[in-house]
């Protein structure tokens, strides 16, 4: 089994994964071989996938700005009603929630 954990962290050094062994746990043969059975190259690809996204998924948001729709005119509420329309039959829409109590109107 020492020959195994050798050869395991070679194989792991190659990969750039050896802090996978900093923890002095007890190696048992079966965690020995699912470490060798791991596709790290895969794995490294995925995780780049992901990191890569997220970056991208941060650029792409942006504030909004409001409009509030007791100030539009009955003209200003049919033309965005139309614009709406026709970038729901294109697939093309978003969903913006918001929080309650986000309302410019004073209470009294």
């Amino acid at each position: 089994m020492e020959e195994k954990l050798k050869k395991l962290q070679e194989k792991l050094k190659q990969e750039k994964q050896e802090q996978i062994l900093q923890y002095p746990i007890d190696y048992t043969e079966g965690l020995i071989n699912q470490l060798f059975n791991v596709n790290y190259e895969q794995l490294n690809k995925l995780y780049q996938k992901a990191i890569e996204g997220e970056k991208k998924e941060q650029k792409a948001i942006e504030p909004i700005s409001a409009i509030e729709k007791e100030k539009l005119t009955e003209e200003e509420k049919n033309k965005y009603e139309k614009i709406g329309e026709t970038l729901i039959k294109e697939g093309k829409y978003a969903v913006v929630t918001m929080a309650g109590g986000q309302r410019n109107k004073a209470r009294t």
